[in-house]
């Protein structure tokens, strides 16, 4: 288990503070947050690119805090890759292992077998250049993976593929985690991404963990209006607004609302059509909301339509 217990880190006046922070073993674990929110300094302080200012870094109950990036047992994937453009695929894979003077055999052994792993067996002849964005990524992974780390950690991996490759890796970063029963920390800004890959998110904000959980617990039942409004699309209205008593807002997803029944009347603003479901943007006296209904549903700009919420999924905020 990877643990990190009241750290802080100060650079360029953000502040980052982690109270405390369990990765479990054998777990995908996704930070996700905006952008300066404190989640790749996250990731460089637990592989050694950086040093808290306070706080203790513990894997598998040893302090790494202080070690080296080359003693701590993590491997690590940017987001440009850092491939070695003048060395072949094989040597660029086998670089971790030569640092540690492993033998040739050795080393040409857990090479060709991580390739074999990563579907890349057939470029290990090959130079960077010779590659495509994905492959490069499967390089950059096995380097990674070859020295066999307690931990992987990935910054932003998929965020120079294309759309259509980018879920094609995404769906084989789980597979590979899971054949391998890796511990994975991926570090991203896509609530999608995220919510698809992660057995845990981190939600950061500012420097601080906003909540810490399973997918589909941080989406149904966020614990700050910064959570719910980060995961997915929202909506947040004044409670007055759908007949509740109270001074605060409520806060209900898109597919919680069913258009063509209820109680509440809204102007349809536009319509997006989406594939599998239509997007409708609505006034509902003077608040904008969103609303998800099937492709068939007849709806167009212009029209007051009724619309119900689904009680038992608001949420209440403030």
């Amino acid at each position: 288990m990877l643990l990190l217990k009241d750290v802080v880190k100060t650079y360029k006046g953000f502040t980052l503070r982690v109270e405390s922070l369990e990765i479990p073993d054998r777990h995908y674990v996704v930070v996700l947050g905006p952008s300066g929110s404190g989640k790749t300094t996250l990731l460089r302080i637990i592989a050694g690119l950086e040093r808290p200012d306070r706080g203790s870094v513990i894997l598998d109950g040893r302090d790494i805090t202080n070690l080296p990036v080359w003693e701590r047992d993590v491997g690590i994937v940017f987001q440009s890759y850092a491939l070695y453009p003048h060395l072949t695929v094989f040597d660029n894979i086998a670089m971790p292992l030569k640092n540690k003077k492993l033998p040739k055999s050795e080393i040409k052994r857990r090479v060709e077998e991580i390739a074999a792993v990563l579907n890349i067996a057939d470029q290990l002849h090959k130079y960077p250049n010779q590659l495509s964005g994905g492959q490069q990524q499967r390089v950059a992974i096995a380097r990674a993976l070859v020295k066999e780390p307690k931990v992987l950690l990935l910054d932003e991996p998929l965020s120079n593929l294309d759309a259509r490759l980018r879920l094609e890796v995404r769906g084989f970063l789980k597979e590979l985690q899971r054949r391998l029963g890796a511990t994975v920390l991926h570090v991203t800004h896509d609530q999608e991404e995220a919510m698809a890959l992660g057995d845990l998110l981190v939600v950061i904000n500012n420097g601080r963990i906003e909540q810490v959980g399973p997918p589909d617990e941080l989406y149904a039942r966020p614990k700050s209006l910064f959570v719910f409004q980060f995961l997915g699309l929202s909506n947040l209205v004044p409670a007055k607004l759908l007949g509740l008593d109270g001074e605060f807002s409520v806060g209900f997803r898109p597919e919680d609302v069913a258009l063509g029944e209820g109680d509440h009347k809204a102007k349809v603003l536009r319509v997006e059509y989406l594939g599998p479901y239509k997007l409708y943007e609505l006034d509902f006296n003077g608040v904008r909301i969103k609303a998800r209904a099937p492709p068939a549903a007849a709806f167009e700009e212009g029209d007051v339509v009724p619309f119900r919420v689904d009680v038992k999924k608001i949420i209440r905020f403030g």
